[in-house]
């Protein structure tokens, strides 16, 4: 999973360090998939102090009750969290996105220094670069091993999106994002294609693909008859299409909105958008211009709720513009492999989620923003021309075999425990159980 350095003397055992922009409670993205990996060391035996932002994402405001403070600490789920406050805006531009970052790294700096300080090794997650900076150079100052966690590309990623357009912004931060990689002893990220692109300014043979995960029993498929989301949100007789998670300019909502205009004069598919982010208000805004009925859409549900609405829903899309290729690997797509959802992909044949959907046999994959042969195939599973129980059963033992938290993680959690007593780190990793729900 990774080398890691060997213990430094002084060092309080294996104590970890996480320098993230988004952290738990926010229920989506990298919030969730920090989350799942702190929780697996903490639960592995493995002490780990986070140093992130107030909760703010995908709503784009500061969470009730955290709101009027400047710093926070928290203890949840055996973490230490140590919190700053930053500046947000629900309509999230680039100066405002700007702001944020910059607030951010600069009153985070005293956390920074706390979570950072004595630690055995430091994971520092990107895409907020100038909060990674300045984890990254704190650590470097204290002579903390450096792991650096690529989940999405940057500022590729906002450049190629048209999020930054600035000429003076854009040299700035491929000039941080080349200071952060050669800085970093070691780099992991999602997927071969982003490993392709980071190679491109730094060492090949220090940058590992290291997947996000899920959990088998949280995400087991529920039946029809017993399924929640069927029973609270599906009419008898409707085929539903699903979103769920973060509503972004990556996700390419539209796209659902012109298919849903195309099927507006059949009562039986319905088109359900669970969530929120920077997009919502103009998805909300252009679905009722356009009058659109068969397109609902609802508050993020609770985690329990997920595995009920990935399994039960007819379809689950998972969209994203053309431009998306290498600088990214959605977190929905895994979990929904993991939940044996039936996939539809809407994305560019060369993009990391073509690639996963090829390789499972587990979706079928329809151009970037097509909308005609995103109703094609929708009209095909409705009419019982797609081995729909095939493509579930091979999307979730493809997830199994590939994305299992504990095989994926569990390496790493004993590499972290060398510095404890033998028999303490052993019962430490036996002791876990064979899979485990999430908390968020």
């Amino acid at each position: 999973m990774g080398r890691t350095s060997p213990v430094v003397q002084g060092r309080s055992h294996a104590r970890v360090a996480v320098v993230t922009s988004n952290f738990w409670p926010e229920p989506t993205g990298t919030s969730q998939t920090v989350w799942e990996f702190v929780r697996f060391l903490s639960d592995a035996g493995v002490p780990v102090e986070v140093a992130t932002s107030m909760p703010y994402y995908p709503e784009w405001r500061i969470s009730p009750g955290y709101r009027g403070k400047i710093w926070s600490k928290e203890q949840h789920g055996g973490v230490t969290i140590r919190r700053a406050w930053h500046y947000v805006s629900p309509r999230p531009s680039t100066v405002v996105r700007l702001l944020h970052e910059i607030s951010l790294s600069l009153l985070s700096i005293p956390n920074l220094a706390r979570t950072l300080w004595r630690a055995r090794q430091a994971y520092v997650v990107s895409p907020a670069l100038s909060y990674a900076f300045s984890g990254m150079l704190l650590a470097k100052i204290l002579g903390v091993p450096t792991v650096l966690v690529i989940k999405d590309v940057m500022p590729d990623a906002a450049v190629e999106l048209g999020m930054m357009r600035n000429r003076m912004l854009i040299a700035v931060s491929r000039l941080l994002a080349r200071w952060l990689y050669s800085w970093a002893d070691e780099i992991h990220t999602l997927g071969d294609g982003m490993r392709a692109r980071i190679a491109r300014d730094t060492t090949a043979t220090k940058i590992r693909v290291v997947p996000d995960t899920i959990d088998a029993v949280e995400l087991a498929p529920v039946p029809m008859r017993d399924n929640e989301f069927r029973k609270r949100f599906v009419a008898d007789g409707s085929f539903v299409v699903l979103h769920t998670g973060n509503m972004g300019r990556k996700q390419d909502l539209f796209l659902l909105l012109r298919a849903a205009q195309r099927l507006r004069a059949d009562n039986g598919v319905r088109f359900l958008v669970f969530g929120d982010g920077a997009m919502k208000d103009d998805f909300v805004r252009e679905r009722d211009a356009l009058g659109l009925d068969n397109v609902l859409h609802y508050p993020l549900q609770d985690r329990e709720m997920l595995r009920h609405m990935l399994s039960g829903a007819d379809v689950v899309l998972v969209s994203q513009l053309p431009e998306v290729v290498d600088i990214v690997v959605p977190s929905k797509l895994i979990t929904a492999l993991g939940a044996g959802s039936m996939i539809v992909a809407a994305c560019a044949e060369q993009s990391e989620t073509a690639r996963l959907v090829r390789e499972s046999d587990g979706g079928i994959c329809v151009p970037a923003s097509d909308d005609g042969a995103l109703v094609r195939e929708i009209g095909k599973i409705r009419q019982g021309q797609v081995d729909v129980a095939g493509y579930r059963s091979r999307a979730r033992q493809f997830a199994l075999r590939r994305f299992d938290r504990k095989a994926v993680y569990e390496p790493l959690a004993r590499s972290h425990l060398t510095g404890m007593d033998e028999s303490e780190s052993g019962a430490a990793i036996s002791g876990r159980p064979e899979t485990r729900n999430v908390e968020a």
